[in-house]
């Protein structure tokens, strides 16, 4: 079961648009805007792994992301 940190850049000022987008998603479970490198840590919960990609590409597609960098939970 497929269970990932993203971490997203957004284009200033589109953080709160964003992150709405990113709550209507099935398979992701909690989005923080965050200080530091990232402006948003999403955590995705999705099964099977085609299922995870269909997420993922879905964020990269959202007006307003830059770029995503994955982090796939081991345990």
């Amino acid at each position: 079961m497929p269970k990932a940190f993203i971490m997203i850049d957004v284009t200033p000022g589109t953080e709160r648009q964003v992150q709405e987008s990113l709550n209507k998603l099935a398979g992701i479970k909690m989005v923080y805007q965050v200080t530091g490198e990232h402006d948003i840590i999403a955590f995705v919960d999705a099964e099977p792994y085609e299922e995870f990609a269909v997420v993922l590409a879905t964020i990269r597609g959202l007006t307003g992301v830059r770029d995503t960098d994955s982090h796939l939970v081991l345990q």
